[in-house]
């Protein structure tokens, strides 16, 4: 499946990159950060198997997981010490959907991304056969929005 990835993502959106770049973030983490961490690389890792080898959504929905995502929200962790500042201006996220994340702070982006999954484990169980969701294009905002997470932090 092709998708539309910003210049700027490329680099993650080839195979096993952004994993790579997950696990060298993971590694240099600690305590809650790192169990954040780490859960989204398995969301990736099963979003990619989605998205990159034909592996029917339903076959790991109830993989993806939001468990330390939420349990930190209600314990009141700060996001944004993830990587404080905001998201950098960057030209080739021009014209793409992801323009819109510039400028914004690290709590949104990681909001984001567990919000768009958490609402994709509860509705595709029940609602996985209507042709007006397209779970492919899901599945690849959440993978886009994951990468651009990455470049954040690599920034």
């Amino acid at each position: 499946m092709d998708i539309t990835t910003p210049t700027v993502l490329k680099s993650l959106s080839t195979a096993g990159s952004a994993a790579k770049e997950l696990t060298a973030w993971w590694k240099k983490s600690t305590g809650d950060s790192r169990a954040l961490i780490g859960e989204l690389k398995d969301n990736l890792i099963y979003l990619d198997i989605v998205a990159k080898d034909g592996v029917e959504l339903g076959e790991v929905i109830d993989k993806l997981s939001v468990t330390e995502y939420k349990r930190l929200a209600n314990a009141g962790f700060n996001f944004n010490s993830l990587k404080r500042g905001k998201l950098a201006i960057l030209p080739s996220l021009k014209g793409t959907d992801l323009v819109s994340w510039q400028g914004k702070q690290t709590d949104e982006l990681i909001e984001s991304i567990y919000e768009k999954l958490n609402d994709l484990k509860l509705r595709y169980p029940h609602v996985k056969k209507n042709s007006k969701y397209r779970w492919s294009v899901r599945v690849n905002n959440i993978r886009k929005r994951i990468w651009l997470l990455l470049m954040h932090v690599r920034s």
